[in-house]
């Protein structure tokens, strides 16, 4: 164990976020403001709140991390919502792997770095189809295809802040439910006018995590000072997605008949729907075994939840078996997603995309 990851996350301490615009960022952000905690947003753009700090992750400047508790990275550009042309797939591979890198590098030359480095990943580390079979972190990883290619860069990028005695986490987050955006987001304009339908052959398993667990997960694993290595943040009941559909459709009281050939899915993902909509079976192994609970275990659940929003109310992660009604720190509904997004035009060499731009909305 690192002399950084013994320190233990002291109640109050400074939270330094890169990614805080997206989906996930946005949630965390209002989550650690409600329960007081002082958060630094990175931004590549003017500041807009009295907490955004200006960066370049072409030159990261190590005092912007000097003294916090933790340093958490969501950046990444939306997979969802664009044609994966090839500058496009290139915009996605850089938003995640040269930001990543960067902000590793620039904790590993603070003068008092960070006890935590946590930084988002995806499923789809384990490649694009496995089946049914039983996914945990020590499964082994996937070859092929864009995604996989991406989240394996995504975790090695983070090995100067490793080298230097940092603890760092790679956060395997699953398909993320919200309203606010994701494929979720995506899918309810259809659903709600009775047009909803299953992909593919609907035997993909689908693993899955609402909003308000992915907030949670990080911030138990934030406050765990032996936590380190790869985490995978999913549902522990990942299901088929015609399973996945038809609760959907259950959920908005709307049928769910018809069947989507991936073939007509291609189009919209240029050419890699398979990416997208593979079957991964993956399960929160290390999660469960530390003891996280997450509030939403079954897709009835979890999809209500994401369609109703978080309610401002005294909830947080929580340790060990259910025991009735849950208290703890609380958990403020994310405001509506900013509209700007980065597009799908190449980068200048060197250059990395805006960190707070990505929703990391999707299974990856």
């Amino acid at each position: 164990m690192s002399i950084y990851s013994r320190r233990v996350i002291s109640a109050g301490g400074r939270i330094v976020i890169a990614g805080g615009s997206g989906l996930i960022g946005t949630a965390l952000c209002a989550s650690y403001r409600d329960a007081g905690y002082p958060v630094t947003r990175l931004v590549r753009r003017t500041p807009e709140q009295p907490d955004d700090v200006t960066w370049d992750p072409c030159a990261p400047d190590p005092a912007l991390v000097d003294g916090a508790e933790v340093l958490i990275n969501l950046a990444g550009a939306p997979l969802h919502g664009h044609r994966w042309t090839a500058s496009y797939r290139e915009t996605i591979r850089a938003s995640r792997v040269e930001t990543a890198h960067a902000l590793a590098r620039m904790a590993a030359r603070a003068e008092r770095p960070p006890a935590k480095f946590l930084c988002a990943s995806g499923i789809r580390y384990y490649g694009i189809d496995r089946g049914d079979e039983l996914l945990t972190e020590r499964s082994a990883p996937g070859n092929g295809g864009l995604l996989p290619r991406v989240a394996h860069e995504w975790e090695a990028a983070t090995e100067p802040a490793s080298a230097a005695g940092i603890a760092v986490c790679h956060l395997r987050l699953g398909l993320v439910l919200a309203r606010e955006g994701g494929l979720l987001a995506a899918l309810l304009p259809m659903f709600r006018l009775g047009l909803g339908a299953r992909f593919g052959a609907g035997r993909e398993y689908w693993s899955y995590v609402t909003l308000a667990d992915a907030v949670d997960a990080f911030r138990f694993l934030s406050k765990r000072p032996d936590a380190s290595g790869p985490y995978n943040v999913t549902a522990p009941e990942p299901v088929p997605s015609r399973e996945f559909t038809a609760a959907l459709g259950r959920a908005v009281r709307r049928p769910t008949r018809l069947r989507v050939p991936l073939a007509v899915l291609r189009p919209g993902f240029g050419g890699i729907a398979t990416e997208v909509f593979g079957s991964l079976r993956v399960l929160p192994a290390r999660l469960t075994a530390d003891g996280f609970v997450g509030r939403h275990a079954d897709v009835d659940s979890a999809i209500r939840a994401a369609l109703a929003g978080v309610p401002r109310t005294r909830l947080g992660p929580r340790v060990g078996p259910p025991t009735g009604e849950r208290t703890g720190e609380p958990f403020g509904p994310p405001p509506d997603p900013p509209s700007g997004h980065i597009s799908g035009r190449s980068l200048p060499p060197g250059r990395a995309p805006r960190p707070g731009t990505g929703t990391l909305g999707s299974a990856e």
